[in-house]
Formats: structure tokens, C-alpha cells, sequence
């Protein structure tokens, strides 16, 4: 397996290499970075100003594992916004840091991770999980910052680790 971020829009370095190192941990494999792409216009909904996610996922250009990142905000139909979205068995995701941050970058480079790691499960085949676990679904950043960074046992051995 390998994984690809795809940053989208100006995101800082530091954040990226933050979620570089944290997904290489969690699924130990190679991470890359690709050249930052610039957003796809064609996906912004004026009257929601918001960026739909399932339109800038399908604008990535699917290697292995494609992740892109962005910092803009994102929904998806019939969602007020999402913090990401991801094929699922698929070779393509994204998340958004934009609803995420916070005054303490580790923090925001923490939620990160978790969002990050939560849709690479999808694209590995993984739905929510009801567990104590990073597959757990999140509606709000309270929910993200209770949630573990890693798979519970049951999610552990349905991706093999």
C-alpha cells in the first residue's frame, strides 16, 4: 500500500509533513507528497460558500491512495458540511483542516490525523464503527477530539494489521 497527499488550495508545510508522519505510523507505509493542486472552482456552491467534497474527490486523479487535503470548507449532499469524504473500497479521498483548527497547531495537526486515518479506512474497505475507535463517525470537533487516532481490535483485523 501507499499513500499519496494531494495538498489543494495553500496549506502550510508544517501541517502537511505533520500529516505525512502520522499516517506513515498508522499504516506503516511510504507517504507521498504531490505538488499542491489549485481548487477546482467548478466545485464551489456560492450559495452555500462551501466547496462540494464529492466534486473535488472526483477531481483527484486517482494513484494508489489518494488523499487530497484542503484547508476550504466542504459539504457533502444532505450534510451541513463534512470534515471529509472518501470512496469506499476506492483509491480516493479528501479531507478539510477548515473546521478543524485550532489556537494550538498540535491540536489541529492532531484532529487532522484522525480525519485523515478515518477516510484511508474507507478507502480500505471500512464503515463506522461503533467502538472506541478512529472509524468512529464525528459530527463535531468535540466528537473528533474524544476519539482515538488508531483502529479498534475489530478494525485492526478486518484491514489485516
Amino acid at each position: 500500500m501507499r499513500i499519496f497527499i494531494q495538498p489543494i488550495g495553500d496549506l502550510e508545510e508544517d501541517l502537511i509533513f505533520a500529516l505525512e508522519r502520522g499516517l506513515a505510523e498508522i499504516f506503516n507505509t511510504q507517504i507521498s507528497i504531490l505538488a499542491p493542486k489549485t481548487l477546482t472552482m467548478s466545485c464551489f456552491n456560492p450559495m452555500r460558500d462551501q466547496f462540494n467534497s464529492t466534486c473535488l474527490l472526483r477531481n483527484l486523479k486517482p494513484v494508489w491512495i489518494t488523499l487530497g487535503v484542503t484547508d476550504m470548507d466542504i459539504y457533502a449532499d444532505r450534510m451541513n458540511f463534512v470534515f471529509g469524504e472518501a470512496e469506499l473500497n476506492g483509491s480516493r479521498a479528501i479531507v478539510s483542516v477548515y473546521r478543524l483548527r485550532s489556537m494550538n497547531s498540535r491540536v489541529t495537526e492532531e484532529r487532522l490525523i484522525k480525519e485523515a486515518v478515518h477516510e484511508v479506512g474507507h478507502v480500505l474497505g471500512l464503515k463506522h464503527c461503533k467502538n472506541h475507535c478512529v472509524m468512529r463517525f464525528s459530527n463535531s470537533v468535540a466528537e473528533v477530539d474524544m476519539k482515538p487516532v488508531e483502529f479498534c481490535t475489530e478494525c485492526k483485523k478486518l484491514l489485516g494489521f
